[in-house]
């Protein structure tokens, strides 16, 4: 019986390529969006679709040339949408209008977790409520993945946070709910290979909980040496330059959102990662160093 077929948008992105990861392990034969033809996908035994996940023809085409039925949707705010959620949305719609009429009998959209309930500051979630409310009418078969915090901004060259020796850097250092990408895509194999359970319905997509401090001990505990916890910017400076991501932070630490738990994602995904699995998984250092001693 040959493997099903799975369209994964973005499949390069900071999400993407983790999601491919899962869900070819998961035995799906996964194609993934690239601009342009990109030898990594092939390496990594996904099938590379050549198309921008932004333009609607461009959608169609690309489930035409993968005959997948299975279509997992992530939008981007800030780089594709150049921090509009117009534009963002018009993304959403483009994937769920080809979804539809390529008869896709199973598309998961990354949302995020609790996002009706953070405040109007933070412009980077607006879209994502309007594409649920969107798919939800468009008679597409569908679930909804809710994730929070990812672990891999722990280490994010692009926003000016590699990952170094010796220390940990985030935008706060209260307690946060974390998830790993890769569990993204772990959840979005267990919602495709039971669709019927899962139709319509929606998963918080949280593996761990901790602060900082927390982070760090873990970090230390995996590259056995000793590890500080620090902000990657003043909290002033959160205030003043990154209002967005600096009131979503705010829901996090004040109202301690979102709702879910761990706890509650480990009835689903009981290997769902810990900081300390994480930091196992992720293996090096923004520099290529080998976080794990002797590895």
């Amino acid at each position: 019986m040959s493997a099903e077929k799975i369209l994964v948008l973005n499949s390069t992105g900071k999400v993407g390529r983790n999601v491919c990861r899962a869900l070819r392990e998961a035995g799906f034969e996964v194609h993934g969006t690239t601009r342009s033809n990109n030898n990594r996908l092939a390496a990594q035994g996904v099938k590379p679709v050549v198309c921008n996940y932004t333009l609607r023809a461009d959608l169609d085409r690309a489930l035409a040339q993968s005959g997948a039925k299975k279509m997992f949707v992530i939008t981007d705010y800030f780089g594709a949408a150049k921090k509009s959620s117009d534009l963002e949305f018009q993304q959403g719609r483009a994937a769920i209008d080809a979804a539809q009429a390529g008869g896709v009998e199973h598309l998961v959209f990354m949302s995020v977790a609790d996002a009706e309930l953070f405040d109007e500051q933070v412009k980077h979630l607006h879209a994502k409520l309007a594409m649920e409310k969107y798919l939800r009418g468009s008679g597409v078969p569908f679930s909804i993945l809710r994730p929070c915090a990812f672990f891999e901004n722990l280490d994010d060259a692009a926003n000016w946070n590699p990952l170094k020796k010796g220390v940990v850097k985030f935008l706060s250092l209260q307690d946060c709910k974390y998830c790993a990408t890769y569990d993204i895509g772990r959840a979005a194999a267990i919602q495709m290979k039971n669709p019927q359970q899962w139709l319509g319905k929606t998963l918080d997509v949280i593996g761990w909980q901790g602060d900082l401090a927390q982070v760090a001990a873990a970090m230390s505990k995996v590259s056995g040496l000793p590890v500080k916890a620090r902000l990657a910017m003043p909290l002033f400076l959160r205030r003043l330059f990154l209002k967005d991501l600096h009131h979503m932070f705010l829901y996090y630490e004040v109202q301690k959102g979102p709702r879910g738990t761990p706890q509650e994602f480990k009835k689903i995904l009981p290997d769902a990662l810990s900081a300390e699995d994480w930091f196992h998984f992720h293996g090096q250092y923004s520099n290529g160093d080998k976080i794990v001693r002797g590895a």
